[in-house]
């Protein structure tokens, strides 16, 4: 399966905006919130998991009859920082336009091109 960059995003916004501190969300119920007519429950699994992986949020993964399920318990700091570089649609396609220009790109390089791009925004 290839990473969708754009559904990464996709997931971390929903679970900004529904998330309550101390409440989990478990992936079934992201699933239904994200109300994505193209999604899959395996895509949206292994988006996740992928999330875990580079620390942008935490959660327990779980097996049963049905496949694998997540309990989502936090956006980590690192997932905060890459919300903060990536919320605005306009600065996502910047920066997902010169990740492209530059051959490729990793999550950690988007983030450091979004840092870069916003520091310019703000003159520094």
């Amino acid at each position: 399966m290839k990473r969708d960059l754009d559904l990464m995003r996709e997931i971390m916004l929903t679970l900004e905006e529904k998330m309550e501190y101390g409440k989990n969300i478990m992936s079934d119920r992201l699933f239904e919130m994200m109300n994505n007519k193209t999604l899959s429950s395996a895509k949206l699994s292994y988006h996740i998991g992928l999330l875990i992986e580079v620390n942008f949020i935490d959660a327990v993964k779980t097996s049963h009859h049905r496949g694998i399920d997540f309990d989502i318990t936090t956006i980590t700091s690192d997932g905060q920082d890459f919300l903060d570089t990536i919320r605005q649609d306009s600065t996502w396609d910047i920066i997902k336009e010169q990740a492209v220009k530059m051959g490729g790109y990793s999550l950690s390089l988007i983030v450091d091109i979004g840092k870069e791009y916003l520091k310019k925004q703000i003159g520094l």
